[in-house]
């Protein structure tokens, strides 16, 4: 049987203290199945507070709750579209036929759509109470409790490069993601490497930023990295970690 392929999620301490965790169990509709693909493990550089892990514990819990209640929609929608069609038709037939009245056929027409798609809601809400969700629940969230965190060199290596680039310049920081830097990357962090990078590109609009570089270069090319700085300053993306996500990627790929 082929081993199933390591998940990472990493804790990563920013200059401020804060904590950021990089995972790929998202959107709500994948975590069932990320989940259920492979073992997690943490990895740190600083190990991270206990308050920091139970917020984070708490909410992949409420992702697991949605998460449960896609999976459901998705595994038992074939059996709820066909009866609430039958209970269509046989509501429609039932007031055509049945009940007779002067009222229009639109109204037969409305009084199935209403029963299934009551029919539709109801069972959705008994389903999310079956023991089949339950269990399902249980089982994610013991998967979730289960994961450990470990020290690691690599996220050590992650977290020394973006606290040096939080406290550069505008202007340093233009030039770093322009001309990003390697770094020291051997070959036993190159797992770890790939999957930080897929989680950073998939949690921040990365690729916006790298279309956006081709105004940045002509700029500062122009000897004008001070109007891209201002625009640096105004915070709407986390440019400190897209240097950072910048270097790594350049190295990542000098591995290949």
């Amino acid at each position: 049987m082929a081993e199933r392929t390591k998940i990472y999620i990493f804790h990563i301490f920013r200059g401020d203290g804060s904590s950021l965790f990089l995972h790929p169990l998202y959107p709500p509709e994948k975590i069932v199945e990320l989940l259920e693909s492979g073992p997690l493990e943490g990895r740190y550089g600083r190990e991270p507070r206990v308050e920091a892990l139970t917020s984070f514990r708490d909410e992949l819990y409420r992702q697991i709750e949605l998460g449960v209640k896609r999976w459901l929609a998705d595994v038992r929608f074939i059996p709820k579209f066909l009866i609430a069609a039958v209970l269509f038709v046989v509501t429609y037939f039932f007031f055509s036929y049945v009940v007779r009245d002067p009222l229009p056929v639109i109204d037969e027409v409305v009084l199935g759509v209403a029963a299934a798609v009551g029919y539709f809601i109801l069972q959705g809400r008994r389903d999310l109470a079956s023991k089949r969700a339950v269990k399902k629940r249980l089982d994610l969230r013991q998967l979730v409790d289960r994961v450990i965190f470990r020290e690691s060199d690599f996220v050590k290596q992650v977290e020394e490069a973006l606290h040096g680039v939080e406290t550069e310049s505008a202007e340093e920081l233009v030039r770093r993601i322009i001309e990003p830097a390697r770094q020291e990357l051997g070959e036993p962090f190159r797992d770890e490497a790939a999957q930080l990078i897929r989680m950073l590109e998939g949690r921040f609009n990365f690729h916006r930023l790298e279309r956006e570089e081709r105004a940045w270069r002509r700029k500062v090319a122009r000897a004008k990295p001070a109007s891209v700085g201002r625009m640096l300053e105004s915070k709407k993306y986390d440019f400190p970690l897209y240097a950072v996500y910048k270097s790594f990627k350049k190295t990542f790929a000098g591995l290949k």
